[in-house]
């Protein structure tokens, strides 16, 4: 029993890209944070902000370059 489809090489790709995207989201978020820290002595962004957000953006990422291609599909 299947609980996913296989991935295609340009969705895998699409994946990928949008990771990467999503990671480095996540570095300048916590790089904003720690020197907003160094600064003021308290955090602007809570963990769980910084977290949806490096994650809304993967797959928020993917799912454009997705459409984006399958639209790009010639039949």
């Amino acid at each position: 029993m299947k609980f996913f489809k296989k991935m295609s090489k340009p969705e895998q790709n699409n994946w990928r890209t949008g990771a990467i995207l999503g990671f480095y989201t996540y570095m300048l978020l916590l790089f904003i944070n720690y020197i907003a820290y160094l600064i003021s002595g308290s955090e602007p962004l809570t963990s769980g902000v910084i977290f949806w957000t490096g994650i809304l953006i993967a797959f928020g990422y993917e799912f454009i370059l997705n459409l984006k291609s399958k639209k790009n599909v010639k039949y």
